[in-house]
């Protein structure tokens, strides 16, 4: 995982629109290693920065050209600057760690960063988690926590109070009639299967959660765990689902 440093040093890398330098160090950790050589400042240490990352990204890293590895450089030094009595780092060097694991590949939600209700932005957060922790089962609960959250949100501000008895199904189906997103509200066929779909998908997610989440407990002949690609699929799709949802509200809200 992250360690401050990468934190600090992939903000600065996108504050100074080095996107791509700054995603070469995602699940990367740090470490200063220090001389016993004293620098240009009043006993300063000469000092190294060292990057440990996944095999695939630290390949990648390796063969940085001397512009960027410069450009990292020169990151670092806005959070460690050269000063008396502190470490001066003069160069970086890049290792492998076969121990970590490059990052799960999750979706974006950008629209849904905007909505003001702090319990969706929530459990957006703890899918990603989980997913990272390898809690796969917790992230099948958040991902269908997520949908009924989102769902129960817009409800509640175009219609008013919902009477939610766990049917996740019937809850989606009530709020795209309200929004007119059902598959009978548009007149294209593929788009029809495609909304139709979504149906499909929200009964899975929730009939996934139902049979091998967290939420309940498990039979000792129920073996079979919920595996990384099937859990990163569910929290992928709901998160879609969930942004589509979102964007169907505003534009409704921008018509009325």
């Amino acid at each position: 995982m992250e360690d401050n440093d990468i934190k600090r040093l992939r903000k600065v890398l996108k504050y100074k629109e080095l996107k791509d330098l700054s995603d070469l160090l995602k699940n990367s950790r740090s470490n200063i290693r220090e001389s016993s050589t004293y620098g240009t400042m009043w006993y300063s240490v000469i000092s190294y920065f060292e990057i440990y990352s996944p095999i695939r990204l630290n390949e990648k890293l390796i063969l940085l050209s001397d512009e960027d590895k410069s450009k990292l450089l020169k990151a670092i030094l806005l959070i460690y600057p050269i000063k008396e009595n502190e470490v001066e780092i003069v160069d970086i060097e890049f290792y492998p760690d076969f121990d970590l694991e490059e990052e799960y590949q999750l979706i974006e939600t950008a629209s849904l960063k905007n909505i003001d209700f702090e319990y969706i932005q929530e459990q957006i957060e703890k899918c990603n988690i989980k997913i990272v922790e390898k809690d796969f089962e917790g992230a099948v609960t958040n991902s269908r926590t997520l949908l009924e959250s989102i769902c129960l949100y817009i409800y509640e501000v175009k219609v008013g109070d919902y009477d939610y008895k766990g049917n996740l199904l019937k809850l989606y189906k009530d709020v795209s009639q309200c929004l007119n997103m059902g598959p009978a509200d548009h007149s294209d066929e593929y788009l029809k299967q495609i909304l139709s779909g979504i149906f499909s998908i929200i009964n899975g997610v929730s009939g996934l959660r139902n049979n091998f989440s967290d939420a309940h407990g498990n039979s000792p002949r129920k073996a079979y765990k919920i595996d990384d690609r099937h859990a990163i699929l569910t929290v992928n799709l709901s998160k879609t689902i969930a942004e589509y949802l979102y964007l169907s509200y505003k534009k409704s809200e921008s018509k009325a």
